[in-house]
């Protein structure tokens, strides 16, 4: 399929992002100081649970926007209905359910309004992933059939 020009766009956006992402990891100690509020304190000073919590989070999110671009890679080369979509869209709901769960427990420590609606939305995320990777296998065996039949 000959990509257009959003596709291209798009494919420009999500490498920018791991890439900016995998550079600024070393970083986040700084870049956390730096948009904070002035009544957060800084990064060193929260315990080690809540740093590996907020790195976490950080690698969790950059895998996710690799997988994407797996999907959408595998989308637009060759069809959609490939095991490889299915697992990229399985892995990626774990993934969701994951930050939320991390973001569930941060919840516990340090109840915030803000946190509660991330925690919501990486739920729905991951509930939508996860049935999509189920449609997707769906048609992939459909596919399949109509294949052997023909």
């Amino acid at each position: 399929m000959r990509k257009n020009f959003l596709a291209k766009i798009i494919s420009i956006i999500f490498n920018l992002i791991l890439i900016l992402g995998v550079i600024s990891l070393p970083f986040i100690p700084k870049l956390y100081n730096l948009f904070k509020d002035y009544q957060v304190e800084s990064f060193a000073n929260h315990s080690f649970l809540y740093q590996l919590a907020f790195y976490s989070c950080f690698i969790i999110c950059l895998i996710i926007v690799l997988l994407l671009n797996i999907v959408f890679i595998s989308v637009y080369k060759s069809t959609p209905f490939t095991k490889k979509v299915e697992n990229a869209l399985k892995i990626s709901s774990v993934m969701f359910l994951l930050l939320s769960a991390i973001i569930i427990i941060k919840i516990i420590f340090i109840p915030t309004i803000l946190s509660f609606a991330v925690a919501f939305i990486c739920l729905i995320a991951f509930l939508s992933f996860f049935v999509l990777a189920e449609v997707i296998k769906q048609a992939i065996e459909y596919k399949n059939e109509i294949d052997y039949t023909v």
